[in-house]
C-alpha cells in the first residue's frame, strides 16, 4: 500500500514519509496541490493525507479534484488549530477524516492504519 502526503511544509513532508515508512508503507510526497495532482493522476494512492492550508491551490481545493479523479480514494486532512471550520468544510466535501497539527507521529500512524483497514 502506498501513502501520498502533500503538505507545502518539506519538513512535514519528510517527518511522516519517515514514520509511515517505517511502517511498512511505501510512500511519496509532493509540495503543493498541483504537484499533488499529477502525481495522484499518475500513480494513484490508497490513501492521502492532504494539508489544508497550502499557497495556491488550497487543500479543499485539492480535496475536490482528488474526489473527482477517485472518489473512492481516502483523503485524511491535516489542519492546524484555529481552522476546524475548515476541517469541518473538507469533511462535508468528502474528506475520510482529519487530524490536527500538531500531532504525535504515533497518532497519524495508528489514524492511518484504522483507514487502511477499513
Amino acid at each position: 500500500m502506498w501513502i501520498l502526503v502533500i503538505d507545502d511544509e518539506e519538513d512535514m513532508c519528510w517527518a511522516l514519509a519517515r514514520a509511515l515508512s517505517q511502517e511498512g508503507y511505501e510512500v511519496r510526497t509532493a509540495t503543493g496541490g498541483p504537484e499533488g495532482l499529477a502525481l495522484f493522476r499518475a500513480e494513484g494512492a490508497d490513501l492521502v493525507l492532504l494539508d489544508v492550508r497550502m499557497p495556491g491551490m488550497s487543500g479543499l481545493e485539492v480535496l475536490e479534484r482528488l474526489r473527482a479523479t477517485d472518489p473512492e480514494v481516502p483523503v485524511l486532512v491535516m489542519t492546524g488549530y484555529g481552522t476546524m471550520e475548515t476541517a469541518l468544510q473538507a469533511l462535508k466535501r468528502g474528506a475520510t477524516g482529519y487530524v490536527t497539527k500538531p500531532f504525535n507521529i504515533a497518532e497519524i500512524k495508528e489514524t492511518v492504519r484504522k483507514v487502511l483497514s477499513r
